[in-house]
């Protein structure tokens, strides 16, 4: 778990160093929209609520040079759900930082650019209420796909799906994941390579 926690901070911020001429292209773009767990029988319980079904929010940063077969993206995404079970208020979270390759195309004169790309993420899962908090860490592997098109010269419009699994935490003392599926809108800028 502390491995994790670890390793992908310091992915990113040493890929930020290194790659710091290539941001002279590239993308920033936010997603908002639902998230699903796919673990049902843990995040939807009958007597607690859904917290399986999350709002979502989060943003993707690709950049590169246009010499290099993939880009590199990196970013956050959190999701919560809020159920009041008995008057009591219970907060479900998933939050990720992650870092992987992406694939945009941009023909020539196109204003739509579609994308796929995938990495790793480290995945923070917790239950908060009641007067207590449980979360846990886990690594996880995540894929994406999606299109966006560009509103005049930088702004970006699109949408995204995505799906992440490989992860395993132990909540309140039982054990579960935190893969889910989730779709978004994508709203953003891009920035060229020279002005």
């Amino acid at each position: 778990m502390k491995r994790s926690r670890l390793f992908l901070p310091a992915a990113l911020v040493l890929t930020l160093v290194l790659a710091a001429p290539a941001l002279a292209g590239g993308n920033a773009n936010f997603v908002l929209g639902g998230r699903k767990l796919v673990d049902d029988n843990f995040w939807n319980s009958p007597i607690g609520g859904d917290l399986s079904s999350q709002d979502l929010f989060g943003v993707t940063v690709d950049f590169g040079r246009d010499s290099w077969p993939v880009r590199l993206e990196t970013g956050v995404q959190g999701s919560q759900k809020v159920v009041t079970p008995f008057g009591t208020d219970f907060t479900g979270s998933i939050t990720e930082l992650f870092f992987g390759v992406n694939k945009t195309w941009s023909p020539a004169g196109a204003r739509m650019h579609p994308y796929v790309g995938g990495g790793m993420a480290s995945v923070t899962a917790k239950i908060e209420g009641g007067g207590s908090v449980t979360d846990d860490t886990s690594s996880a592997l995540y894929i994406h796909g999606g299109a966006f098109w560009c509103v005049g010269h930088r702004f970006n419009l699109g949408v995204d799906v995505r799906a992440l699994g490989g992860t395993r935490v132990t909540i309140a003392g039982l054990d579960t994941n935190a893969n889910y599926r989730q779709a978004g809108l994508v709203l953003g800028w891009g920035w060229p390579k020279s002005k």
